[in-house]
């Protein structure tokens, strides 16, 4: 894990925005990397995107437990809501390995991702910069449980970064305990050797 924050500390400390030291990762981060996608026909809403999805689906209505890239990209760019994407997934190694998904139950929501033996943390990123305290809990939080909801995460590192003006230390102390960094003043870098480990049951910012 912290060879993987010094990747990303040191870049974030000799470049002037996220955008510019995500270049400089090494090629063992993959960006936009899929954990989730929608596992039924039957879980979708309206009738459009039933038809839309009707080329991926099997003869009782559900999805692949794989997908080409043309079929991922047609989701993502179509359908974000329906698949669960982290900013960066980093892996022991580069691999090739074909990613599969499952669901555990017949009326699930989601396929989940399966095969996770070469992957080593998941790396979030939050778009929403200088938010303040409570706010940027809210975000935290959101991210944080949906990570959760996809259970082969739980046993792997996770590492999250935001970018703010406001002081927001008291929230990382409370979250990451001494595993974090503020970088430039304003680039906020915490980590955890497992996402199970991340606490949620108490608040920063008790909910009104």
């Amino acid at each position: 894990m912290l060879a993987l924050i010094d990747y990303i500390k040191t870049a974030l400390s000799q470049t002037n925005s996220i955008e510019e030291a995500l270049n400089f990762l090494p090629m063992s981060f993959k960006k936009d990397f899929l954990v989730a996608y929608i596992h039924s026909q039957t879980r979708m809403k309206d009738k459009e995107t039933k038809a839309a999805f009707v080329k991926l689906l099997d003869e009782e209505g559900f999805t692949p437990t794989s997908l080409s890239k043309d079929e991922l990209s047609f989701i993502k760019n179509n359908f974000p809501h329906l698949q669960q994407s982290v900013s960066y997934m980093c892996l022991k190694k580069d691999s090739k390995e074909e990613q599969k998904y499952k669901n555990k139950h017949t009326n699930d929501f989601w396929k989940k991702i399966q095969n996770v033996e070469n992957m080593q943390a998941v790396f979030d990123i939050s778009k929403k910069s200088n938010e303040k305290l409570c706010e940027a809990e809210f975000t935290l939080r959101e991210v944080i449980r949906k990570r959760k909801e996809v259970h082969l995460l739980k046993g792997l590192g996770y590492i999250y970064l935001v970018e703010s003006s406001e002081d927001i230390s008291k929230l990382f102390e409370h979250y990451f305990g001494k595993n974090y960094i503020c970088i430039n003043d304003k680039y906020y870098l915490a980590y955890a050797k497992t996402l199970k480990e991340i606490n949620m049951r108490y608040f920063v910012c008790e909910p009104k």
